[in-house]
């Protein structure tokens, strides 16, 4: 632990409480990248504090009855330090997404966000699902949530 006699940095940020469910709004957009989905998982603190949101989005697509559809977000682990950041009241996070195939149930406009802390049901902008390509891998992909804005150029 970093202490006085510690050549390792201090973070203060990493006292900053995670934010919870409560704490954000989520928003999914997507864009056509061939037969495939590209986008990004935008995240906005609401609330009034500044809260830390750590590592990579899960992305669950909902179906038409609003019940999670069995695509998986397959999650890399390359490190990353800080493996977090710290979202400003009003700030706004953003972390990349792919879903590159789906043969299953038709996806509605929304799909459950989840991060170590919480979780949010997004609305979807774009396309709701990907084309269907059997045999091809169909797992999501995220990235790490980065600042955006404003909060970018303060951090």
């Amino acid at each position: 632990m970093p202490g006085s006699d510690d050549p390792r940095p201090h973070d203060d940020r990493a006292a900053v409480p995670a934010c919870g469910s409560g704490d954000l709004a989520v928003v999914l957009s997507w864009e056509w990248d061939g037969n495939g989905l590209r986008g990004r998982v935008m995240a906005e603190n609401v609330g009034s504090r500044p809260c830390r949101l750590p590592g990579k989005p899960t992305v669950t697509p909902l179906g038409q009855d609003g019940e999670p559809l069995p695509a998986r977000t397959t999650v890399t682990l390359e490190m990353r330090l800080p493996g977090y950041v710290v979202v400003s009241p009003g700030g706004r996070a953003a972390a990349r997404v792919s879903w590159p195939n789906w043969c299953g149930q038709q996806a509605s406009r929304r799909a459950l966000v989840s991060w170590d802390g919480g979780s949010a049901i997004a609305e979807v902008h774009g396309p709701a699902q990907p084309g269907c390509e059997p045999g091809r891998p169909g797992d999501l992909m995220s990235s790490w949530f980065r600042l955006v804005g404003g909060d970018a150029e303060r951090a």
